[in-house]
């Protein structure tokens, strides 16, 4: 909801900078669906701005959120006609260039607000199909530096009290299609948080 070429701004990217001399991690909010193509676009010239002449060490963490919420009101097309949708096609290419930036991050999180509402009280392995398109991307571009979401509590509007466990079993299925190793899925449920937050799980 902020006008273009916000975060663009010399004083946006600045903060961005100082975020990461700092070891401070900023989320990234993008809305596609919403929104427009042109926040994907930006999204991925602000990372590279904020990037740009900076030692990596003091690149700053940038956590991606929600799949930058993609138009899944197209979830439902034939593949083919998906595929080649032009939407899919720039969300799918704004995708692999944002994952270029090492220190980007993919928060799985989002997805069941953004679903056709006929499709929000449906089980999760239907949910799971109907947005397979957009996991595989996801796990393709990112895999390694996912984490999970589970944005409850306002997941469960307009889903069910049952939303986060749904939304869970539909990560689940995600890791099994993808055969992520014992490690790759720590890392998803936990440890790419504590690592990305510095957080302490032991305090």
């Amino acid at each position: 909801d902020k006008p273009i070429g916000t975060m663009l701004g010399d004083g946006f990217i600045e903060g961005l900078k100082f975020l990461g001399r700092e070891k401070l991690t900023f989320d990234l909010g993008v809305d596609q669906h919403s929104g427009g193509d042109w926040q994907l676009e930006e999204a991925v010239e602000m990372i590279q701005l904020a990037h740009e002449g900076v030692d990596d060490a003091q690149k700053v963490r940038i956590v991606i959120n929600h799949l930058c919420k993609p138009d899944l009101s197209i979830c439902t097309l034939p593949p083919d006609e998906l595929h080649d949708n032009p939407r899919f096609q720039k969300w799918r290419e704004a995708m692999f260039e944002l994952s270029q930036a090492k220190n980007t991050y993919m928060k799985l999180s989002g997805c069941l607000s953004e679903l056709p509402d006929s499709l929000k009280t449906e089980s999760a392995n239907h949910i799971f199909a109907a947005i397979l398109p957009w996991l595989s991307v996801i796990l393709a571009a990112f895999r390694g530096r996912l984490m999970f979401g589970s944005d409850w509590p306002v997941c469960t509007v307009g889903v069910g009290d049952d939303a986060w466990k749904k939304w869970k079993a539909v990560v689940e299925r995600m890791c099994e299609m993808g055969d992520l190793g014992m490690e790759e899925q720590i890392m998803l449920w936990s440890g790419t948080a504590i690592v990305v937050y510095g957080l302490n799980p032991s305090t």
